[in-house]
């Protein structure tokens, strides 16, 4: 391994020297690049994997277009062909065919974590001839070319060389992408450089470095001072500063992003839907984010944000304090009741402000609600356990479908939440094996409407993203999901 990042930084020798490095702060640390280990549903992650991998499928504006696939067709329900685009070098030199995809998508199925649990649905892959790729799935998905859209390839024989169980941040593998890996440290650095033989559109830079920034202040100095040239994830505060200079461009774009404070439904009083309905009436939501984030939340009118397929707008629960003190004396709790709500430190800007205004609605109510702030890790591991009553977080619709946060959080069999209903699992079956994508957004439209009727969580905001780069950048494509394709910038 170290042998390999030497012998990869080399080729960085003259690259790192150049201006047309360009040098860029995500929000989070970068620990893991394997594109099918069970990091790879990390944001911080899929930004990497789009650099230097690539998949058949990619979607803009909610379109399928070809990327290793030049076309497509799906034979049956359960049967897709991909006709594969030829001349396709990887970095290591190795020709890109079939084997390639086959190899690719049975080392995600086996895997644990992850991407793995939308690929547990393969049942094998033919290669028919080196431009074929034949896929059969056990079951009809609905939306399957969104979940191929985030199957990165890579080199059969490099695959291969993996053992079973060898996935996560010691396996570096080499995609087609229009950048290969330089020099990867987990959880310090990456830096990446052009791919000189790339089939496509090649790099307008020579390379980039991804920089390891874990204070939000420090990434704004490092922006200002031209020390990082892109950077986003910015909060509210940060954004008259960030504006205020004339060296630096400031874009607030819509994300597949939402915030939640969801209920425990099997812990009382949250097994009541009424006790649930009260706790949303009280609050002023668009007060909170007027007061909160006013520039980067707007507020949600669905379980999923706009920017995702199934999106169908919904009345929103209006600030009726009386009716959630009605609600509450129906379901038996006429002077309230004690709980706790859970939230991750940092785990979106001013995370621990939106809280306590939380807190300090529901205690109007009777509702004593003590928060229970934790670090990352321990957070995490809590939430897995559905140890807590409420939680307050934010969830990114990675694939932008409503199948990924819809079908996957709130089917009862998948045991992501405490929730069950046997309409909404019906409806969520239905959607998943349907492949006529106006029928699986109008079943998404019944489902997210249960959803929101029955206040399994308070969605309290669609999260808008702030992009900022130093003006003689140009040619960023702004991500919903903060992972953007980084060949189309240019530095002047």
């Amino acid at each position: 391994m170290r042998k390999l990042l030497i012998a990869l930084a080399a080729a960085l020798v003259t690259t790192t020297a150049s201006a047309q490095v360009v040098k860029v702060s995500p929000p989070r640390t970068i620990i893991d690049i394997d594109p099918h280990g069970p990091n790879a549903l990390l944001r911080e992650s899929v930004l990497v994997a789009r650099q230097i991998f690539e998949t058949l499928v990619r979607f803009e504006n909610n379109e399928a277009v070809p990327v290793l696939a030049e076309s497509w067709r799906q034979i049956d329900g359960k049967t897709w062909e991909f006709k594969l685009r030829q001349g396709v070098k990887f970095h290591d030199g190795s020709d890109f065919d079939s084997a390639d995809v086959k190899a690719s998508a049975e080392r995600l199925s086996r895997a644990k974590g992850g991407l793995a649990s939308q690929w547990k649905v393969l049942e094998r892959v033919e290669t028919p001839d080196p431009q074929t790729a034949v896929i059969h799935l056990k079951n009809s998905v609905g939306p399957f070319l969104r979940i191929t859209s985030f199957l990165s390839i890579a080199p059969s024989e490099a695959v291969q060389a993996k053992g079973p169980e060898e996935y996560g941040a010691g396996v570096v593998l080499p995609g087609t992408g229009p950048f290969k890996i330089g020099e990867f440290l987990p959880g310090d650095m990456l830096t990446v450089v052009a791919n000189a033989d790339y089939w496509g559109d090649k790099p307008k830079v020579k390379g980039l470095q991804f920089v390891n920034i874990p204070e939000q202040t420090a990434r704004v100095t490092a922006l200002l001072n031209g020390e990082v040239d892109i950077a986003w994830a910015f909060s509210d505060d940060e954004l008259a500063q960030l504006r205020g200079s004339n060296s630096v461009k400031v874009d607030v774009v819509p994300s597949a992003t939402y915030g939640y404070a969801w209920f425990n439904a099997a812990r009382k009083p949250f097994d009541d839907a009424r006790v649930r309905r009260a706790m949303w009436y009280a609050i002023d939501i668009d007060k909170v984010l007027r007061d909160l984030k006013p520039e980067t939340a707007a507020p949600a009118r669905n379980v999923i944000p706009e920017t995702v397929f199934g999106f169908t707008p919904l009345e929103p629960y209006s600030y009726d304090p009386e009716k959630a003190k009605a609600l509450l004396a129906e379901a038996g709790h006429p002077d309230g009741f004690q709980t706790s709500i859970l939230l991750g430190q940092n785990f979106f800007p001013g995370i621990s402000d939106f809280a306590q205004t939380f807190i300090s609605y529901w205690d109007a109510i009777g509702v004593k609600v003590r928060p229970l702030e934790q670090e990352r890790a321990i957070f995490t591991q809590n939430f897995r356990d559905l140890n807590w009553d409420v939680v307050l977080a934010s969830n990114p619709a990675l694939t932008q479908d409503a199948d990924y946060t819809v079908g996957r959080l709130y089917y009862s069999e998948n045991k992501e939440m405490n929730y069950a209903n046997p309409e909404l699992d019906k409806l969520l079956l239905e959607a998943r094996a349907e492949t006529d994508q106006e029928k699986r957004k109008q079943l998404y439209a019944q489902a997210t409407k249960i959803i929101w009727n029955d206040a399994v969580g308070i969605f309290w905001g669609d999260l808008k993203i702030v992009y900022a780069t130093r003006s003689n950048v140009s040619g960023l494509q702004f991500s919903p999901i903060e992972a953007p394709y980084l060949a189309s910038i240019s530095v002047k």
